[in-house]
């Protein structure tokens, strides 16, 4: 039996109440309706009748132990770096190639100290509004000329930007996107999301259009054309309910509380420009098929049409998600579950088709292992011609090689709602393992027909796998270097640029010749700073910006904060670095240049950023560090502009 890693008792359908209200029946295809591991819910009725027998069931003991088991170029300029194309992420600055949108960053605002990196004097908190600059690559200037105050203790989770419309996501605390904090519930409920759309036609004075708060906690967001989609999770509070449930006079007296209450009093809201009303519909929800009690949480997948927020719609389940991965077509939600019997980790991968505002349950699969475990691990799965290709890591605790790597290929079934393992590897056939004993999986890409893994303890193995035939995928070619790479990025059909850390602790760079995956090359390497050296881009693809020249040399800007190479682990500074990729239609010359770095005037102690943000645009680079911006022009960064 497979467990959730329950934390609270028996809250079954305590998500799925959140889906309750009066609404007209929603249409269902037949492959819509069959029960997979979601099964349609009919009517409120149903919700109200499990959910409150589901209140008073205390946790098994079992349960109980199971908690504790486990950007694309747009002509000249660059946007936010995202990894599928068509499908743009959120990020806290954005830039049209007009007006740079620079949100403040996020805090816990209860209890962080804000400290200088490089003293003892306390450090501002960033300013409470979104600053709107008018940006003049042709003298590397840029203005201010209006700004978006924002209430206190409201965060910007991100932003997009749709033509004259601005919006951002909003929350009254911040999490981060996944991990292994998502697993207590009991940290993050109950919560506050929503988002506020504004024209920003004249950015010296943006209009709010529509201001949206929700029941519960930001977990992720996409926009495909003019629909953004919002996922969020959400737990109600029960005054006077034993959560831990441990004789029977505490489950007598939550049959009373529960009695008490109606189904509405349990229900997620939304608040519209200041009018309430509930979150979600019944009949656009789903119930896990399990027979096992799932957490008391709703995962809800809010479909917002930018050119009429007030008609979204949200479709719900009552599990869990830790991760989401999108493609064009549809969305794909990843658990962390536990398999008491098995003794082994387990991820659940519920997919649900995308079409404007309607979001639609076509299946779902068990693989063996963990997905995501935080990070970018969305690079882990990828949609290609319909099908799902996924890797996932079991780790097993022996000494001699304590974690196991399998990719799989999954394939919505025709005529029940199922995703099927068409393929795993390794496998009986094709025992050949992905990566050596003890090696842990880093950097992953997929592109078209090929998968690109990096795992690594102390050398770093490059795996190129053949997926041209999805049923049979096979190892194809390996590379063993120095070192490691954490984040892939395609140059063109024939290359492959890694980022990630020499086995000395540099930052590395490394030029990657695929022409031929039986035979991956290197092409060359170049590392920045001493041990301890890192950057950003390493864990959040927004901080790479890429370039490409379709006839020319590529650009790129990586942001880094640089140690000493003397080994004496002595910070020297936050710098945003520049190279080159010249001749990268013939691989065998091609080569990989820095062409220098923009580091920031001092004003006082080199302070350390804890964003960075860049964006070239013709032969300016605007370099967002914190909530400051600086330019320079590619060929002289070290002559630097700003802040602005």
């Amino acid at each position: 039996m497979t467990h959730h890693r329950t934390i609270f008792p028996a809250l079954l359908l305590v998500a799925l109440a959140g889906c309750g209200s009066d609404s007209s029946p929603v249409d269902r295809d037949q492959h819509d309706t069959a029960k997979g591991l979601l099964s349609p819910i009919s009517t409120a009725a149903e919700f109200e009748v499990s959910l409150k027998a589901a209140l008073t069931q205390p946790a098994t003991a079992a349960q109980l132990a199971a908690a504790d088991a486990a950007a694309e170029a747009q002509g000249s300029f660059t946007g936010t770096y995202t990894q599928e194309a068509n499908v743009d992420e959120l990020d806290a600055v954005r830039y049209d190639g007009e007006h740079l949108f620079v949100a403040p960053r996020r805090y816990f605002h209860c209890c962080f100290i804000f400290t200088d990196a490089a003293s003892t004097q306390p450090a501002a908190p960033p300013e409470r509004s979104i600053r709107i600059l008018a940006t003049d690559p042709a003298t590397a200037g840029a203005d201010l000329v209006g700004e978006i105050a924002l209430d206190d203790g409201v965060s910007v989770q991100g932003m997009y930007v749709d033509d004259d419309k601005l919006i951002a996501l909003t929350g009254t605390l911040v999490y981060g996107s996944f991990g292994d904090m998502w697993a207590d519930i009991a940290i993050w409920a109950p919560e506050d999301s929503g988002f506020r759309i504004y024209d920003v036609a004249d950015p010296a004075n943006p209009v709010l259009d529509v201001d949206v708060v929700m029941d519960g906690v930001f977990v992720e967001s996409r926009r495909i054309g003019d629909t953004v989609y919002v996922i969020s999770r959400y737990t109600p509070r029960v005054e006077g309910l034993h959560y831990y449930v441990t004789d029977a006079q505490q489950r007598t007296e939550n049959e009373a509380t529960l009695a008490s209450l109606t189904l509405d009093d349990l229900l997620p809201k939304v608040s519209i420009n200041g009018i309430s009303r509930p979150l979600i519909e019944p009949e656009r929800c789903y119930i896990t098929t399990d027979d096992v009690v799932p957490y008391p949480v709703i995962t809800s997948v809010t479909a917002i049409p930018i050119d009429n927020p007030e008609g979204f719609r949200t479709t719900c389940y009552n599990e869990d998600t830790y991760g989401v991965y999108v493609s064009q077509d549809a969305l794909y939600l990843v658990e962390d579950r536990y398999d008491t019997a098995g003794a082994k980790s387990v991820s659940r991968v519920h997919k649900f088709a995308l079409a404007g505002i309607d979001v639609s349950y076509r299946g779902s699969a068990d693989v063996t292992g963990y997905v995501w475990q935080g990070g970018q691990a969305d690079f882990r799965m990828s949609e290609h011609n319909g099908d799902l290709r996924l890797f996932a890591s079991e780790w097993s605790g022996a000494n001699d090689d304590f974690v196991d790597h399998k990719l799989y290929v999954l394939r919505e079934a025709n005529d029940r709602p199922d995703l099927d393992i068409i393929a795993a590897l390794p496998n009986a056939n094709r025992p050949a393992e992905i990566g050596k004993p003890n090696e842990d999986l880093y950097g992953v890409r997929f592109l078209g027909d090929v998968a690109y893994a990096v795992t690594f303890e102390r050398i770093d193995p490059l795996y190129a796998i053949d997926l041209s035939n999805p049923s049979d995928p096979f190892i194809a070619g390996e590379l063993e270097v120095t070192g490691f790479s954490d984040f892939l990025h395609p140059v063109n059909d024939d290359l492959l640029l890694g980022l990630g850390r020499s086995s000395e602790g540099s930052i590395k760079l490394e030029l990657f010749d695929v022409s031929d995956i039986s035979r991956p090359l290197s092409r060359g390497s170049a590392l920045i700073g001493g041990a301890g050296s890192y950057s950003e881009a390493q864990y959040d693809r927004h901080a790479f910006t890429y370039l490409a020249n379709a006839s020319g040399t590529d650009r790129f800007t990586i942001p880094a904060h640089v140690y000493d190479p003397d080994d004496s682990w002595s910070y020297l500074h936050s710098a945003l670095y520049l190279f080159e990729i010249r001749d990268k239609d013939m691989p065998s010359l091609t080569t990989l240049v820095e062409v220098g770095s923009i580091l920031r005037p001092a004003a006082g102690p080199e302070r350390w950023a804890e964003r960075s943000r860049s964006y070239p645009h013709g032969d300016t680079v605007y370099y967002v560090s914190d909530e400051d911006v600086w330019s320079a022009f590619w060929d002289t960064p070290s002559v630097v502009n700003g802040p602005f």
